[in-house]
């Protein structure tokens, strides 16, 4: 098996540049280097960034897709996919940084399972400026497990992300054939997940840390008003694709909104002790 890959990222104009320059150099440094980073420019971004995008260090392997509006993060990897070069397409967000051995871990387990199209693992969810894996380390307030087995997903698919977005790899041509990532506004990952699982994909993750994920503030940014109108129209369509039954579309669409409504300490009790300390792998 080939073990060269891809790697998709998307940065906007209010992304802080340190935290970009973190990700990158965090994935240009993989113990298995990636042949790319393919990197989309949702939109004009400030000198700041632009300056980052110019370090000598990234020359060799950054490859920037410009677009001129900005459009929102599944309709600007739709645009960087078809630019990866690889089968292998490694996910990474411009706030995170990545475990040096990231991507080695997964190509191991890849070679080991070919039969396996999508493969993520456990994230580490920080808060600060880290820039560095070992000081990211330090400042860890949770963890965030997945299913490990295809059997496990086909379950928790149905009501929860089986995926952590921030740290998969996945094959280009099944992604591209289930149709890609399409616009569905804080559910682009989920609903590709979901349309490659009724596409007979296969599913696993690792129960390694992969990434460090930057949460700073993240429950204020998962709730409100505004967040209803994407609840309604994602849930609404994974009951229409007869992935919940009319009583578990009921249940999960009302516990959704219930939780974006609460006030933002609540909603964070929620996240960080229902939703991220809970290890769904417990033997």
């Amino acid at each position: 098996m080939d073990k060269s890959y891809s790697v998709l990222m998307s940065v906007y104009q209010k992304e802080h540049p340190e935290y970009l320059y973190a990700a990158l150099k965090s994935m240009a440094g993989q113990s298995l280097k990636p042949l790319e980073i393919v990197l989309v420019c949702d939109g004009p971004l400030t000198k700041e960034l632009d300056a980052v995008l110019e370090k000598t260090e990234f020359q060799d392997v950054l490859k920037v897709i410009r677009l001129v509006d900005n459009v929102g993060l599944g309709t600007a990897l739709s645009k960087g996919l078809p630019e990866c070069t690889c089968e292998w397409v490694a996910r990474m967000d411009s706030d995170d940084i990545a475990a040096s051995d990231r991507c080695e871990k997964q190509m191991a387990y890849l070679q080991a399972h070919p039969e396996v199209d999508v493969l993520s693992g456990t994230i580490e969810e920080f808060q600060g400026n880290a820039g560095t894996e070992r000081e990211a380390r330090d400042f860890v307030l949770s963890t965030k497990t997945v299913p490990w087995t295809q059997e496990e997903v086909s379950s928790y698919i149905k009501m929860r992300n089986p995926v952590n977005h921030p740290c998969v790899m996945f094959r280009k041509s099944k992604v591209l054939a289930a149709g890609g990532y399409q616009p569905c506004p804080l559910f682009e990952d989920y609903d590709l997940w979901v349309r490659m699982y009724q596409n007979g994909c296969r599913f696993a993750n690792l129960p390694d840390t992969l990434l460090y994920m930057r949460v700073n503030d993240m429950h204020r940014r998962r709730g409100g008003i505004s967040y209803l109108k994407p609840i309604f129209h994602f849930w609404t369509g994974m009951y229409r694709r007869q992935m919940l039954s009319f009583p578990q579309y009921i249940f999960v669409l009302l516990s959704r909104v219930l939780v974006s409504l609460l006030p933002n300490g609540m909603r964070k009790m929620i996240y960080d002790k229902k939703l991220r300390n809970h290890n769904c792998n417990e033997r």
